[in-house]
């Protein structure tokens, strides 16, 4: 029986999503309640019967391969971090007889139901195929004859891309593939997260739907030890995702929580997604917003985001002024590791950037709808 072998090439850069990507490969973006991108691939590919399961990164970017050992040590995952990523590709994508070969790239959110991937794929007629979501987004390729791409090497030495990093290669890759393959259509649910609008909506899209997609979340890796969320008798939640640790001692409407974040007594979330490691001072009030993760250890002692702050507020007109493509429609972001002080006020459509303190906020008292404020 024919088999099919997985090779997923990393995700590197995705300017649009500002601090959510961060200095981290956009492949290890954390979603919906903590796992990352690469995991919605990983997760279901390992369970569903795929024969090898091949991640080829670059060596200069060590997060990645640090997490993929971190996280999936005891399942069958090899990591490639090749000096020459095009060579490493290249010879990965080699067929072995009755075996096939699915490429593929962690950039989307992609949900579909594996088994029966899998089963549609080797129901195939033999040839080469580029795998397109219903969104008609671009999932990778099917390839069953693999021999015209090993010459691809020379070809692409003599562009003078040869110390390309792996969005360089994977465009080559695939700007050569695509003409000489048929396209197929899996029904799948696939978001595209270009942008930091991209990644707010493809979160209430899910939240939106989470009974229907529960069973199609990635289950691995699983870290277990992890304490179940807490709502204490002040909080309130409502139509939203809690992950583990979270304590909820204030309200929280229509947002998604990750884990180790505290509600403080009488704030308020609400259309709001807030990343690992954030506290929430008491009565503070953030709509509309996505809070970045922040890097601590532990979890936080005292509010990052203080007492009485105000995230988020008047209408959701225009759009940020020096990110205007990236960030409107009324969202704020806040950054990785940023502290705000107590009574602060933020407008709509404004932008914090990563590791903002407090003395970079002191002297003003507001932000104003569409500013931006990055470290200096």
């Amino acid at each position: 029986m024919k088999q099919i072998s997985a090779l997923i090439m990393v995700k590197e850069k995705e300017p649009g999503l500002l601090s959510i990507a961060g200095n981290r490969e956009k492949s290890l973006v954390p979603v919906f309640d903590g796992k990352k991108i690469i995991d919605f691939y990983l997760s279901l590919l390992l369970t569903n019967g795929f024969h090898r399961v091949t991640v080829v990164t670059d060596r200069e970017h060590t997060g990645m391969k640090d997490y993929l050992v971190f996280a999936y040590n005891s399942h069958r995952i090899k990591v490639i971090s090749d000096p020459d990523i095009l060579r490493a590709a290249v010879n990965l994508l080699k067929t072995r007889k009755n075996e096939c070969v699915l490429l593929l790239r962690a950039d989307h959110i992609f949900v579909p139901d594996w088994e029966n991937v899998r089963r549609t794929l080797l129901d195939l007629p033999p040839d080469n195929y580029e795998i397109q979501s219903t969104e008609r987004e671009s999932i990778g390729f099917l390839l069953h004859e693999t021999r015209n791409l090993q010459g691809l090497r020379g070809k692409y030495a003599r562009t003078g891309q040869k110390d390309s990093r792996i969005d360089g290669a994977w465009e080559y890759i695939t700007g050569l593939l695509r003409p000489i393959s048929k396209k197929h259509t899996l029904k799948s649910l696939c978001l595209a997260v270009r942008t930091v609008v991209d990644y707010y909506k493809a979160h209430f899209r899910f939240l939106d739907r989470i009974e229907e997609l529960i069973p199609f979340l990635p289950m691995y890796p699983d870290f277990g030890n992890e304490e179940p969320a807490t709502i204490t008798g002040t909080g309130y939640v409502r139509n939203s995702k809690l992950s583990s640790s979270a304590v909820v001692e204030g309200f929280v409407e229509h947002s998604i929580l990750f884990s180790h974040v505290r509600v403080g007594k009488n704030a308020r979330i609400v259309n709001s997604i807030v990343m690992e490691n954030n506290f929430i001072g008491n009565g503070a009030l953030v709509y509309n917003s996505i809070l970045c993760d922040g890097t601590e250890i532990f979890s936080r002692v005292t509010p990052n985001i203080g007492e009485d702050v105000k995230i988020g507020e008047d209408d959701m007109r225009g759009a940020n002024t020096q990110y205007p493509e990236y960030l409107y429609g009324g969202i704020t972001l806040i950054g990785q590791n940023v502290e705000i002080p107590r009574g602060f006020r933020i407008s709509r459509n404004c932008y914090i950037g990563s590791d903002v303190g407090k003395s970079v906020l002191k002297g003003i008292d507001r932000v104003k709808m569409g500013d931006t404020i990055l470290q200096q």
